[in-house]
């Protein structure tokens, strides 16, 4: 796997041979322009190596300068926030069609056509750099695409003078149990609270640890593939259930709108959203099972019976 450790002491090697493949992906997906009707899925591919690169960052921190780990994370954040609006926009139309297959607005659901439409037409005028009204600011697509590509190149600069002050298992340790026990926390948090924002922070804990068991990988192959698999199904599982928020948010920055759509939409987004949680509960019980101290414990014991 591209996107994994190798078990050898090298750990400074393993680092940057990750984080500049991925930033040359990265850079090579923002050389688009603006009209390319590729933006979308490009600008959705660089946000997700961010991510990766991040849980990167997040599994080794306790083995980096901490001003260097502030620094780099901070970067590769402020890329992605960059690259933020177009995806979200059609992040909304996507959800709105799950929630309302196209084959229904000609007959119950006509009613609800109006409302793809304004989100068509609030995307393409992001894509477009149209002023955005509701903060007093110019969105330009471009400016944005050079922003990004601006800090990663900054990034890759400064890899060369990376350095890791620890070696082996010793390097992951503690990273690896921090993040677990984030997403054990956040899991119990979410179901504490309701609250959109917690379930939205335990899916970002849920994907850093997924990466982090992606990067682990070679430790156990084969129960390593398992446990990514049903990670990523509960990140997906949580990312839908963000990404109704979203459309919830977004309905009521539209105009124009009669009050009986909007609360159809909700009672729709609403009950989708309870049958996700319900869903992302069964599986965070089996994946935050052990305790941090428990989780960590085991995986030093892998790495001990796994290196070379």
């Amino acid at each position: 796997m591209a996107f994994a450790l190798r078990l050898d002491r090298a750990m400074q090697a393993n680092l940057t041979r990750i984080v500049d493949r991925q930033l040359r992906k990265a850079l090579a997906e923002l050389a688009v322009e603006p009209s390319d009707p590729r933006l979308a899925d490009h600008v959705h591919q660089v946000r997700k190596r961010m991510k990766m690169l991040r849980g990167l960052l997040r599994l080794m921190r306790y083995a980096m300068p901490p001003d260097m780990y502030r620094r780099e994370n901070a970067a590769l954040r402020d890329a992605a926030n960059a690259l933020s609006g177009s995806r979200d926009a059609q992040v909304c139309i996507d959800t709105f069609d799950i929630l309302v297959p196209a084959e229904t607005l000609e007959d119950e659901a006509r009613q609800l056509a109006p409302v793809r439409e304004a989100l068509v037409a609030a995307r393409d005028r992001l894509l477009a750099g149209a002023e955005a009204e509701e903060n007093g600011r110019g969105d330009n697509t471009a400016h944005h695409l050079a922003s990004a590509r601006t800090q990663l190149e900054a990034v890759r600069e400064r890899l060369p003078s990376w350095r890791l002050t620890e070696k082996g298992v010793k390097a992951i340790a503690g990273g690896l149990k921090k993040v677990y026990g984030q997403g054990r926390a956040a899991f119990t948090q979410a179901y504490s609270s309701g609250d959109d924002g917690d379930f939205h922070e335990w899916r970002k804990q849920v994907k850093y640890h997924w990466y982090h068991v992606r990067l682990l990988h070679p430790l156990w192959p084969a129960a390593q593939r398992a446990r990514a698999r049903e990670l990523k199904l509960l990140a997906e599982r949580l990312g839908d259930e963000h990404d109704l928020t979203m459309l919830r948010e977004e309905l009521l920055r539209l105009e124009g709108l009669e009050d009986g759509i909007v609360a159809e939409l909700e009672w729709r987004a609403s009950r989708r959203q309870l049958t996700l949680r319900d869903d992302a509960r069964r599986l965070g019980g089996l994946l935050y099972a052990e305790s941090p101290k428990a989780f960590c414990r085991r995986y030093r014991r892998f790495w001990k019976v796994a290196r070379p």
